[in-house]
């Protein structure tokens, strides 16, 4: 995903690639671009069976590529996804004003039941200062608050990318790195800025036929590459999950400060290079999953909660579940799970979580009725 940019900032966003509650305004369905809800949808499912497959990080070579070659690009591609449909933040001070029902208001609704699982579940003590702590995928909503309040300095630079590099590079050797939320936040900041910055037009380049045919033969090398280079017949250094993880320092890693920017470096250009092959291999048109990418906040925000009760209450544990037939079955169980979290009928009885009606906690006045709609989808 990385593509060259005017030295400005970017034009308008292009009405047709909003979807409906995002933060360039409703749109009616006829005017939506299918490709991004496409590549949301596929995103969601890959967090889904990504945040299953850390449960066997003993299953075997296969699944131990697979699971990386996910890592390595999906949550980027996400960040990416979430900063082009941010691009309103960098204009209008009126989007701040959506971030408390919309990202605000969620958090503190989902991280009492994370957090009950942990007491409940893992009979774990209860301590009220850590009620509100980030936990488990709730620092996402954490990092993309503090993201879109960030985006009106982006404009201002000549080259917001390269500074978002240089604060990812420099921000694992910081202290405050051995927090996972802030490290992930900074490690993966310049995914974000890409999609703030990005011109639409050089992006539309990714479906061209030949990137298309490109990106699915970079998709289909990668589980091979990394198997090869953890199993292949070179004695090359072991890849620390950590990397694709973004949430440790160098130093919580072990790594020098050489060692970890380098190793972050890696990280960014790989997930780079994976996230542009998925983008490009995604279907341009309507599909039968198509609407479903507009709701891709709910598969994040409950399919946690699914997992980690599994997690935490040792079915994923089971020997019958820990075979190969167990994996394969546990998987597609993962993406059942992403598609039924994605219907309309889950949309309509967890909205008030997901989508609460909260903008009466902001000031009514002649200018709140911009009315952006919770974001169902953006980033997601």
């Amino acid at each position: 995903m990385t593509f060259p940019r005017q030295g400005t900032a970017p034009a308008a966003p292009d009405v047709r690639t909003a979807p409906p509650g995002d933060t360039v305004g409703r749109r009616s369905e006829n005017q939506r671009d299918p490709y991004f809800d496409n590549a949301k949808f596929v995103a969601a499912l890959l967090v889904v069976v990504g945040h299953v497959w850390a449960e066997f990080d003993d299953a075997g070579a296969a699944v131990d590529a697979a699971y990386k070659t996910v890592y390595a690009f999906h949550m980027p591609v996400f960040v990416f996804i979430t900063g082009y449909f941010s691009r309103g933040f960098m204009r209008s001070p009126e989007k701040f004003r959506t971030l408390l029902p919309t990202l605000v208001v969620p958090y503190l609704i989902f991280i009492v039941p994370y957090r009950a699982q942990i007491v409940l579940l893992r009979g774990e003590p209860f301590e009220i200062a850590e009620l509100f702590m980030p936990h488990f995928l709730m620092w996402f909503l954490v990092a993309l608050v503090c993201w879109r309040l960030s985006a009106p300095l982006w404009a201002h630079l000549r080259h917001p990318v390269a500074v978002a590099v240089v604060v990812s590079l420099g921000a694992g050797l910081w202290i405050w790195a051995e927090d996972g939320t802030l490290s992930r936040m900074a490690g993966l900041l310049p995914f974000f800025v890409l999609g703030l910055v990005i011109d639409p037009e050089r992006a539309r380049r990714l479906r061209r036929p030949a990137a298309r045919r490109l990106g699915v033969a970079v998709l289909v090398a990668a589980p091979i590459a990394f198997f090869s280079w953890q199993h292949g017949p070179f004695d090359l250094p072991s890849i620390d999950m950590r990397l694709l993880w973004w949430d440790s320092g160098y130093q919580e890693m072990g790594y020098s400060a050489l060692e970890g920017t380098a190793g972050r470096a890696a990280a960014l250009l790989t997930a780079a290079v994976l996230g542009a092959a998925f983008l490009a291999a995604m279907p341009r048109g309507r599909t039968w999953y198509t609407e479903m990418g507009t709701r891709t906040m709910y598969v994040y925000l409950l399919h946690g909660l699914v997992v980690k009760t599994f997690d935490y209450t040792g079915v994923l544990a089971l020997p019958a579940v820990r075979t190969p037939l167990g994996i394969v079955a546990v998987t597609l169980a993962a993406v059942a799970l992403g598609v039924l979290l994605s219907t309309r009928p889950v949309q309509t009885a967890t909205r008030w979580a997901v989508e609460p009606r909260a903008r009466w906690l902001l000031m009514t006045g002649p200018r709140s009725g911009s009315g952006t709609r919770p974001l169902t989808g953006a980033g997601q």
